[in-house]
């Protein structure tokens, strides 16, 4: 009996193609598990060598049916790696490589070589039986697994597809050379038959394993959120979209709003749900329909007794089972808003203690200040009262005059500390202000000190009082000077720009000062000195605080006057043993 073997073939490869689509769908339809590809990669090669071995009777392009064997060996290996993949087992990738190359060789020595249509059907039973029993072991294996059915029907068919071709090779051998596939007999014919019924089944075998994994992961995935959902200390509430109705919540919203789970489930979440204000319950429902999720917002909530308290709620859209739903997350915040309040309630406190610190130890300097320059002022005035003790009028004339003028350096430095000076401003390059301000200081700093500056040309431009500007820097490099002390040491200013949002926010002065130009300009006064402790950097800039012996303790404080009567400020940074940085933040002028 003759078999019209290319008729086979053909179809063989319609069914090769058609496992190709129906794989092909399943990897992007739904989740891709580790090995689906190669799947995908097999079915391809197997479809593509029918294709190839169907054109062998074409003679314009035969010659592509030498390929066409070895396609399909590697896409029945292909199919066993997926599977090894799939199941989570090891493969041997370098001995499957190697494998495939020797039968490869083998099947075109016999074409080739040693023409030979029975050692090649010998080959490419082998071959490809070896590789669809492999894989059945490895299906029978995952038999205790989760899909423990659909993999022991799966196996089934790659166990028999392998024994019918170990079956052909014996038959083949057995029978004795051939002249061309036409001498094919029964046996031979089932390579085409067979394949063609188990590739179908166990394609359909595949998907099923992966519909079921799919199936037991998202339980899993239901069940773990499920867990979470309950686990967690926060009131968590599940609320259906379509309806509003409330299908789940958590022992948290139970507890925390003391109401019992059978009076809210399956009830609209607007009746049920203890928010103080109806109308703000409406516009959060509202917000994350919108949005699709919101987050730490807070609202007032009620408990069962009537009680109010605080929440922090955030919601977010999720599906489940296809069906949108709101899960909504409370927090109580109450306990945590009493002790935010509590604590800037004793803050507000402690700086006003500081202030009345601050206040006093200011109004006590300046009184013994100018109660000293007063006593000098009325010494020397009683020696004028009595000839008779004046030898050099002039000179205690002078005494007393120098007095007032220290008096009146001293309400001048008080001014500029209140921001109470008026001059006049200009449009300044901040770079050359400063450049010119570091030469004259050159000639007043120690012979110990490198002072070295770094400043952009042309420079920004600020407008500001320039006389009072060499101040404040003069004030600054002194005070970094003082904090080098009688060692060597170094200091360094520079001039730069950045954004109003990238001003440092830490150790700013004063404190609540805010940006209100888009850019600002700064300088910036460095040194390698001994640093300043985190305890002394809040009253720094208070009058007549000073952490040294030197100094009157009026130097920064008349730096940040200056400063704010320019609508900047200052920042700091310093830690112990590695020096400061005192930064003055003004303006660009446009």
């Amino acid at each position: 009996m003759k078999f019209d073997v290319p008729t086979l073939v053909f179809i063989l490869s319609l069914v090769s193609l058609t496992q190709v689509v129906a794989i092909l769908i399943q990897v992007r339809v739904n989740r891709a598990y580790r090995g689906i590809g190669w799947w995908l990669l097999g079915s391809s090669c197997a479809a593509l060598g029918f294709v190839t071995l169907s054109l062998g009777v074409v003679d314009a392009v035969g010659f592509v049916a030498v390929a066409s064997i070895p396609l399909l060996m590697l896409g029945r290996i292909c199919l066993f790696v997926g599977t090894s993949r799939y199941l989570g087992e090891k493969v041997h990738k370098a001995g499957v490589g190697f494998s495939f190359l020797g039968l490869a060789v083998v099947y075109y020595y016999f074409l080739l070589v040693h023409e030979a249509i029975a050692w090649r059907t010998v080959t490419a039973s082998l071959g490809i039986g070896i590789y669809s029993l492999l894989t059945a072991r490895s299906l029978f294996r995952s038999c205790r697994g989760r899909y423990s059915n659909v993999s022991a029907f799966t196996g089934g068919l790659f166990l028999i597809a392998g024994l019918q071709l170990f079956y052909v090779a014996v038959h083949t051998v057995l029978s004795g050379p051939m002249e061309s596939y036409h001498d094919y007999a029964l046996p031979q014919v089932m390579l085409f038959v067979i394949p063609s019924i188990t590739s179908i089944l166990w394609t359909f075998g595949f998907i099923l394993m992966v519909n079921q994994r799919l199936v037991a992961d998202n339980q899993g995935e239901k069940e773990n959120l499920r867990r979470m959902f309950n686990a967690r200390p926060d009131a968590a509430l599940l609320i259906r979209v379509e309806d509003g109705v409330v299908v789940d919540v958590n022992q948290g919203y139970l507890q925390m709003t003391g109401q019992d789970r059978a009076a809210i489930l399956g009830k609209p979440a607007r009746e049920v749900c203890r928010w103080k204000r109806p109308d703000e319950h409406e516009a959060f429902l509202a917000a994350v329909g919108t949005r699709g999720q919101v987050e730490n917002l807070e609202y007032a909530f009620l408990h069962e007794d009537g009680t109010e308290f605080i929440g922090m709620v955030s919601a977010r859209i999720l599906s489940l089972d296809g069906v949108p739903h709101i899960l909504s997350v409370t927090r109580d915040i109450t306990e945590r808003l009493k002790a935010e309040r509590e604590r800037a309630e004793l803050e507000a406190t402690c700086q006003r203690l500081q202030k009345a610190e601050s206040l006093g130890r200011m109004a006590g300097a300046v009184a013994h200040h100018f109660n000293n320059q007063l006593q000098t002022v009325m010494s020397n005035l009683e020696i004028l009262g009595n000839p008779a003790r004046v030898t050099d009028p002039a000179r205690v004339l002078a005494r007393a005059r120098q007095a007032t003028d220290r008096a009146a350096e001293m309400s001048g430095l008080m001014l500029v500390y209140l921001g109470q000076t008026l001059h006049e401003k200009a449009r300044l390059d901040l770079s050359d202000l400063c450049g010119d301000a570091l030469e004259a200081l050159r000639s007043q700093l120690p012979g110990t000190v490198e002072a070295t500056g770094d400043f952009p040309r042309p420079g920004p431009a600020v407008l500001a009082n320039g006389d009072q500007l060499r101040q404040a820097l003069s004030n600054l490099v002194h005070n970094a000077a003082e904090a080098l002390g009688p060692h060597p040491g170094a200091l360094r200013i520079r001039v730069r720009t950045l954004p109003a949002g990238d001003l440092p926010a830490e150790h700013r002065f004063p404190i609540n000062w805010q940006p209100q130009a888009p850019r600002y300009a700064w300088v910036e006064v460095t040194d390698t000195g001994s640093g300043i402790p985190d305890g002394d950097i809040e009253n720094l800039f208070d009058p007549f605080y000073t952490t040294r012996f030197t100094g009157r303790g009026l130097g920064l404080p008349v730096v940040l006057g200056i400063v704010q009567a320019h609508g900047g400020a200052v920042t700091l940074s310093s830690r112990v043993g590695e020096g400061s940085t005192f930064r003055i933040h003004l303006p660009v002028e446009a």
